[in-house]
């Protein structure tokens, strides 16, 4: 039996430079050589900066849950809560939650904080 040299971690730094390099490729239209170098560099830098902690990956569970949550509030029109929960597959009850949250968070953003910090627009 042979033993495997290779370590999880520098797979990990390795995958992660071929997807940085396939995604600017991709989404950017890098060339591959430009790609290539900066999926390096952005292993690299992880190093730099995680480099010889342990390291858990989630499996982004919240982003999914967040597009999620996008979807309903953007398709929400204030009364339609019950074709919502229907459509996403959600229960009604899940769907109120959903906007609730989701309205308190626009207002947020929207009013801004009369008590935090002053910005200058």
């Amino acid at each position: 039996m042979k033993a495997d040299n290779r370590s999880a971690a520098g797979d990990l730094l390795n995958d992660l430079a071929e997807q940085v390099s396939v995604a600017a490729r991709e989404a950017l239209g890098i060339p591959e050589e430009a790609a290539g170098a900066l999926g390096t560099d952005v292993a690299m830098r992880m190093i730099e900066q995680w480099g010889g902690q342990q390291l858990y990956m989630p499996k982004g569970v919240r982003i999914e849950a967040s597009k999620l949550h996008l979807e309903v509030y953007e398709a929400w029109t204030g009364r339609n809560h019950r074709a919502l929960a229907r459509q996403f597959d959600l229960s009604l009850q899940f769907v109120y939650r959903i906007i609730k949250v989701m309205r308190k968070a626009d207002l947020n953003r929207r009013q801004g904080d009369m008590f935090g910090p002053a910005s200058i627009d």
